[in-house]
């Protein structure tokens, strides 16, 4: 049986809402300082541009097909051991990115920074979700969002700053610092564990066929113009076929029943995937643009970059009460629109672009963005119960680093075949904004998609949002 939910004391909510918030500022500090750091790594490891979006892609692609099976595990063992994990995977893997001798040993340390990912980005939402009472969990996630932007934000500020200054590879170390004060305050004021299975059975299985194809199918759909890139891609359709056939036949699969079928939380889902993939890889366009076309360093566009975190952090605290008033569906409708208007003016960008207007549309991006990410988790938990916590919370978080990785690829294809392997240099500067111009088409097509299951409605589905526990209504 499945212990009935426990009230927490004000004191370990805090420590739990701490922890929770610190683990999740490592990635997305990590994340951000790379998309400032870029140019300046490649220039130091010798590196083509069309590689430099794989210090990103790699560490989504890994962290995405790996944060299910972490999440069931997690179910199963407890979130409190796999966020531990997780935080020093990140210490072996800021070792190896600080000593990287080149591009490959560098992306290598990024894909081993998105396993420690997928074993905190989950299991922090799930810790949440467990010691929060639902008509504060809204809050709480809001404010876990908020230190996920704030990581991103500092991210940016340090990878303006150090890269400038100093040398990139001191970002590693700092994040390795937070990491080791994280599982010291974990230890210390985080007392008991979760583990709220009603099954005990691993699919083991299931999970490696899950990593495997996400990790070809990603792979595959990222260099697809390359010779191997048809072949993973045929692999990856192939492991997800068998994983399908595989997960019918289990009595527990990896994704329970509960969750995999539950049509609100599908819906929340789909709407994360689609939002992430039209939104994330933008601040990384945009530094590329500053530091190739407008001649800024590394230190000034990391500054101009901040302008949307600012306001994801400031949006991520409003959309947690706003929610409680309008529905969650509704946010993240409004969330998609915004976005929609900041991509509509990165259109037009040319060389003779202002900086304002640039700013201008990072500044509705970040509005976007802000809105809707704690409506659409609070959207998806709410559907799901909570002996599901964790691998919900993993497949809510695989969505969003799912849509985020789909963002990069699209950079990479569209970067490979309108540039080639070539650098951004002299006599470039129109085929690189056409890419530009290229990536925000295929951006604005994705957002849109993404408000559609947020206005679907199909007669005799629940409806999510208002702070309510909806009903695990079945798909047939």
């Amino acid at each position: 049986m499945v212990p009935p939910p426990r009230e927490h004391t004000s004191r370990t909510k805090r420590s739990v809402q701490l922890v929770a918030g610190l683990g999740s500022m490592v990635a997305p500090f990590l994340v951000a300082s790379m998309v400032v750091a870029a140019p300046t790594i490649g220039a130091d490891l010798g590196a083509e541009v069309a590689l430099l979006p794989w210090l990103t892609a790699a560490f989504f692609l890994v962290a995405a097909s790996l944060l299910i099976p972490f999440g069931r595990v997690a179910d199963l063992k407890g979130s409190k051991k796999v966020f531990t994990a997780g935080m020093f995977v990140y210490l072996a893997s800021a070792a190896v990115c600080a000593l990287a001798p080149d591009m490959g040993s560098l992306i290598i340390g990024r894909a081993l920074t998105g396993a420690g990912a997928a074993m905190v980005f989950g299991t922090s939402i799930a810790l949440l979700g467990l010691a929060f009472p639902q008509h504060e969990r809204g809050k709480a996630i809001g404010i876990n969002v908020t230190f996920m932007f704030a990581g991103f934000t500092l991210g940016l500020v340090a990878g303006g700053f150090i890269t400038f200054y100093l040398s990139w590879r001191l970002l590693f170390l700092i994040a390795a610092a937070v990491a080791g004060a994280t599982m010291v305050l974990l230890r210390s004021q985080v007392k008991g564990e979760c583990e709220l299975a009603r099954s005990k059975d691993l699919d083991p299985g299931g999970m490696a066929l899950y990593c495997v194809s996400l990790l070809l199918l990603f792979y595959g759909i990222s260099e697809i113009t390359r010779p191997l890139g048809p072949y993973a891609l045929i692999a990856g359709v192939a492991s997800l076929v068998a994983l399908v056939a595989w997960e019918r036949r289990q009595p527990h699969p990896i994704i329970g029943r509960s969750v995999s079928r539950n049509h609100v939380f599908i819906l929340a889902v789909a709407t994360n995937i689609l939002f992430q993939a039209g939104a994330f890889a933008v601040p990384f366009l945009l530094s590329l643009h500053y530091q190739f076309i407008t001649g800024l360093d590394a230190r000034t566009a990391g500054i101009a970059l901040l302008v949307p975190q600012v306001l994801m952090t400031i949006m991520g605290t409003v959309s947690g009460r706003l929610t409680a008033r309008t529905g969650n569906r509704a946010i993240t409708a409004l969330g998609a629109v915004i976005n929609v208007a900041g991509l509509v003016v990165l259109l037009t960008l040319n060389e003779g672009t202002s900086l304002e207007t640039t700013l201008a549309a990072l500044a509705l991006i970040g509005t976007g963005t802000g809105l809707f990410a704690p409506a659409v988790v609070n959207w998806a938990l709410e559907a799901i119960a909570r002996e599901d916590y964790g691998v919900a919370s993993a497949v809510t978080e695989t969505a969003r680093l799912t849509g985020m990785t789909l963002s990069n690829v699209i950079v990479i294809l569209l970067f490979t075949f309108l540039l080639g392997g070539s650098a951004v240099g002299p006599g470039s500067e129109a085929d690189f904004l056409a890419a530009v111009r290229a990536c925000s088409l295929a951006f604005i097509a994705l957002t849109l998609l993404s408000m559609v299951p947020g206005v679907l409605k199909r007669k005799g589905w629940p409806e999510a949002g208002r702070g309510e526990k909806v009903s695990t209504r079945r798909l047939p």
